[in-house]
C-alpha cells in the first residue's frame, strides 16, 4: 500500500511540468513561513507602537481627569475652569 503510493506520487510529480511541481511542493513552506511572520509580527511591537500605545493611555486618562472634574463641579464657572484646564490641544 505505501509503496504504491509512493510510487503513485512520483508518476504525478513526473506527469506535471517543472513549475506546477515546484508549486505544489513549495506551497506548504510558503504557507508556514507566513504563518510563522505573522505569528512573529503579532507577538513584538516597535518603538513608535509603544509610543502610540503610550499617548492613547496618556489621553484616556486625561479624559477621565476632565470627566471627575466636570462631575464634581458645582457652579458653570467650576465646570468652566475645568474645561479650560483639560483643553484638548
Amino acid at each position: 500500500m505505501r509503496s504504491s503510493s509512493i510510487l503513485l506520487t512520483t508518476v504525478a510529480f513526473a506527469m506535471l511540468s517543472g513549475c506546477v511541481a515546484s508549486k505544489i511542493v513549495t506551497a506548504p513552506f510558503k504557507a508556514a513561513g507566513t504563518v510563522v511572520e505573522t505569528a512573529v509580527d503579532a507577538t513584538t511591537q516597535t518603538e513608535s507602537e509603544r509610543e502610540e500605545d503610550l499617548g492613547r493611555k496618556v489621553l484616556a486618562e486625561r479624559k477621565r481627569e476632565r470627566d471627575a472634574c466636570l462631575e464634581q463641579a458645582d457652579t458653570k464657572a467650576e465646570r468652566k475652569e475645568c474645561k479650560r484646564a483639560y483643553k484638548e490641544d
